[in-house]
């Protein structure tokens, strides 16, 4: 049906798909494809190589919390998107189409790498790769949240999570798979490939609407505009969190909570698979599983909260996500990792995946709904890179505490921090809710 209607519509090859609702949320789903690969690749694939080749849990937790440092930090640089809009060359497209050009590049650097004899080297490698992963991402939810409608916000960030995990288990699990029946080189040909892929989508299909605004040129020098640009740019993100109510403050400290219960979403989905004994065909079929029961939920969960209210279904998301890692933390207490029935494992961490993931398009669409659209990439990105910022910490400690005592503990205490961010959730209201009352406070006065 999207298909049909763009081919008639000449659109395609046109780059207007954002033109209409299906093709906005057909394009935004595919440009997250493109982020899912190198990050399933990344925190999945290459975690259970290095776990198999024995790496200690310390190191692999310390490897997942290098990787999100950019996405922590984006925010520091997102101002720049906003600022530079390099209209003349396709606007935010151009940005777009630079990172992943550059993902390719540092992807197949790694290929050069000993991961035995440089590590450290790796580690930098993997940086500068979600560098520009985190940058794509930036220009990506600018484009997002000055294109979607208010009453496609979930949906919207439903199917463009929903399309990050498909990547994810194109990157991961089925990256697993290739590297189990060949080797770890063509793994990484075959990310290459994917990524190449999505490259290709972005030149033909992609047309950002801001490529056809004029851009007025101001006298005096570049210098001196950039200074007057960044000072009121700065003005207008200052008043966007600090100065509009109570919903982008309580918003901003929401946003480094744990996003539910998330210890089976990360780094332990790998090595609890690998402790557990599976081998990598089964290791491919688990995460494999995962991701896409992950992409499912952040559909189905972004259509059911567009229709029954936001904060409503993402407090139950959260509560949802407990069931799983206390069944899991239940047995591993009770009977050892070891002693725990296969079915069982897999069970919960293919369950998780699908709550996980109605849980995080949710979680966007409503940072996505405080957002003021005027500076769109950095006010998003800094809620989105602080949502980053709790995986990179929960990692770590989750890392450390299982190495010292195992992973039922872990779960136990993920299980419990859950209640913390329920607090918050009846707060997080979008700005035209905030509008709204304050248009009825106005008339009532």
């Amino acid at each position: 049906m999207i298909i049909n209607n763009t081919i008639r519509g000449n659109s395609i090859f046109g780059g207007k798909l954002l033109e209409s609702r299906n093709g906005r949320l057909t394009t935004f789903g595919v440009l997250y494809i493109s982020e899912g690969i190198p990050y399933g690749f990344t925190s999945i694939a290459l975690v259970t190589f290095l776990r198999q080749n024995g790496l200690a849990l310390d190191q692999i937790g310390l490897l997942v919390a290098t990787l999100f440092i950019p996405w922590t930090f984006k925010f520091a640089w997102a101002p720049v998107i906003d600022l530079i809009k390099l209209n003349r060359f396709g606007a935010r497209k151009a940005w777009i189409l630079s990172c992943q050009v550059m993902m390719i590049l540092s992807l197949l650097m790694i290929s050069l790498v000993d991961f035995q004899s440089q590590f450290n080297l790796l580690l930098g490698l993997l940086l500068i790769n979600n560098i520009f992963c985190a940058t794509q991402d930036v220009a990506i939810d600018s484009l997002a949240v000055t294109t979607l409608k208010p009453d496609e916000r979930a949906s919207g960030n439903g199917f463009m999570f929903g399309g990050q995990y498909f990547g994810i288990a194109l990157g991961g699990g089925a990256a697993i798979y290739v590297f189990g029946l060949t080797n770890f080189e063509t793994a990484l040909i075959y990310i290459t490939l994917l990524q190449g892929l999505c490259l290709m989508f972005t030149i033909l299909f992609v047309k950002d609407p801001r490529a056809s605004e004029i851009q007025i040129s101001e006298p005096g020098s570049f210098l001196i505009k950039f200074i007057n640009k960044m000072t009121s740019f700065t003005k207008e993100v200052y008043a966007s969190f600090w100065q509009s109510g109570k919903a982008p403050k309580i918003a901003f400290f929401f946003s480094i909570l744990p996003t539910g219960a998330m210890v089976l979403g990360y780094a332990a989905l790998s090595t609890i698979a690998v402790d557990y004994g599976f081998n990598e065909t089964k290791i491919a079929q688990i995460t494999t599983a995962n991701t896409i029961a992950a992409a499912f939920g952040c559909i189905i969960g972004g259509l059911i909260a567009d229709r029954f209210g936001l904060r409503k279904m993402l407090g139950i998301y959260y509560v949802l996500t407990v069931i799983p890692t206390l069944v899991l933390a239940f047995y591993i207490s009770s009977v050892g990792l070891s002693g725990v029935p296969s079915t069982v494992v897999a069970g919960t961490l293919i369950v998780h995946g699908f709550l996980y993931g109605m849980c995080f398009g949710t979680q966007a669409a409503v940072f996505m709904g405080i957002t003021n659209p005027a500076v769109a990439a950095t006010q998003f990105t800094a809620f989105m890179a602080m949502s980053n910022l709790v995986v990179s910490y929960t990692n770590y400690w989750q890392g450390q505490v299982a190495e010292k005592f195992d992973y039922a503990k872990v779960l136990y205490i993920d299980s419990m921090l859950v209640v913390i961010p329920l607090l918050f959730i009846p707060f997080l209201k979008s700005r035209e809710e905030s509008l709204s009352e304050e248009k009825e406070t106005k008339t009532e006065s």
